[in-house]
């Protein structure tokens, strides 16, 4: 009888899964994370797993030089076994280099056979010969590999481009970001901004929770309880880090917080929602927003919240339970094109919470950098524009149409905005832009607020 499988075969078979399926690590991780009974193990599994995937170009830019092979001709379980153990070795100091490597050596043997395993070993030990330990003293920015924390490790050989010469090869590799976003990100923003925001996407994000009554409270229980936590950059917003999860999620399941970012938290309230009010959200899911809405409605009104997947509008569904007071919550699904199923001028205002390139969350959404494409700037700011284009009819005379994105593109952000006040010059005018650039604190975003007049 084989022995269950610990927390490396997990992560190790979810980074598989996520390279060959495109799924995403946060559903991976619910499925597999309940097959762990301790929680030090369940802890272990969501890093290697979102660690590992959140830093694939840096592994593959130390890696590379080892290997006889290209590392996209290997297969994809030698491949998976080689990131996951230098992912280890570089960023997890309580891990020992030879028992993440005896792990992959022996997940490839089993998986893929003597031979692909003995290949395994020889690129692994020579990758890890050249870990020299933290840097000490000035950067060396051929050779140090950044980490969270704001230190870093030092490799025996000049492993990364001259930034003289081709900068974004060298940000690209040390920050584990494609040449093509951090191409533009120079060009938009400039060598500062961009190297903070590429520090930030290296980044473990810290629990951000929605106070739903008193943060002072809400703060005193957590702290009662054991937790690591602080305020957070806007008045509803707690930060836990360190071994507070469970206290954290302990509030979450009696209603006293929700799990959301402190930028996302800034969003509801530019509806300016008032007790008695019909609102609605479209692109809801998962649902954060569309809570706060009703908290926001004073125990009485209406907050109706869309989307295009039957299966997202069932999740939208469970919220009902956590609603407060006389507030209705309706879910609906939606249809991609065509007028939407309200009457006109029905909705005191509307969310479009639209969907993005996820530029100002890539430490959370950590595969979407590796799928992005630059031509999907436009198509998605192409959608979004529909989106405010059929949205538009249902906002009563007065009231409010809020515009926002998760990104950091101003084709997403600014340009968008500003066509669709201009396309309605006459109609509409603009109350309030919010721009956050992504921080260790809260995520990157944007928002518009317009009013119908």
């Amino acid at each position: 009888m084989q022995p269950p499988p610990t927390a490396r075969d997990l992560a190790a078979r979810i980074l598989l899964e996520e390279e060959r399926k495109r799924t995403r690590i946060r559903d991976l991780l619910a499925s597999r994370r309940p097959g762990l009974s301790d929680s030090r193990d369940r802890g272990l599994l969501t890093e290697l797993a979102y660690g590992t995937v959140r830093r694939r170009g840096t592994l593959d830019a130390v890696l590379a030089p080892r290997s006889r092979r290209r590392l996209d001709r290997l297969s994809g379980t030698v491949r998976t076994a080689l990131r996951l153990a230098l992912y280890q070795v570089l960023f997890l100091d309580r891990v020992p280099a030879h028992a993440a490597v005896d792990h992959a050596v022996t997940w490839v043997r089993r998986g893929a056979g003597a031979k692909a395993a003995g290949y395994a070993n020889a690129v692994l030990r020579a990758s890890v010969a050249q870990v020299t330990g933290h840097a000490l003293g000035k950067e060396d920015p051929r050779r140090d590999v950044p980490r969270d924390d704001g230190s870093a490790i030092r490799l025996k050989d000049e492993t990364f481009a001259d930034p003289e010469t081709d900068l974004a090869a060298n940000l690209a590799a040390r920050y584990a970001c494609p040449r093509w976003i951090v191409e533009r990100w120079l060009g938009l923003f400039g060598e500062a901004r961009t190297k903070a925001t590429l520090t930030v996407g290296i980044q473990r994000p810290p629990l951000s929770l929605r106070a739903r009554g008193s943060r002072d409270d809400l703060y005193h229980v957590l702290k009662e309880a054991g937790a690591s936590v602080r305020a957070g950059p806007v008045e509803s917003a707690l930060l836990v880090e360190g071994g507070g999860e469970t206290a954290a999620l302990a509030a979450v399941g009696r209603d006293e917080a929700w799990v959301q970012d402190a930028t996302a938290q800034r969003v509801a309230p530019l509806l300016r929602p008032e007790r008695g009010q019909r609102l609605l959200d479209l692109c809801a899911a998962p649902g954060g927003k569309t809570l706060h809405l009703t908290d926001l409605l004073d125990g009485a009104g209406e907050v109706v919240a869309c989307d295009l997947d039957a299966e997202k509008v069932a999740m939208l569904s469970q919220l009902a339970a956590r609603v407060r007071g006389d507030v209705r919550l309706q879910v609906c699904t939606i249809e991609r094109e065509g007028p939407y199923p309200f009457e006109p001028a029905s909705f005191d205002a509307v969310l479009v919470d639209a969907p993005c390139t996820n530029t100002g969350v890539l430490r959370r959404r950590v595969e979407v950098r590796w799928r992005l494409k630059p031509e999907d700037i436009e198509t998605l700011a192409g959608i979004q524009r529909d989106l405010l284009e059929r949205s538009l009819p249902l906002v009563k005379p007065g009231g409010r149409l809020v515009y926002t994105t998760c990104s950091l593109e101003p084709e997403e952000n600014e340009a968008v905005a500003a066509a669709f006040l201009e396309a309605h010059e006459g109609e509409l005018e603009r109350e309030h832009t919010l721009q956050v650039p992504a921080g260790r604190d809260a995520d990157g975003g944007f928002a518009a607020v317009f009013r119908r007049k």
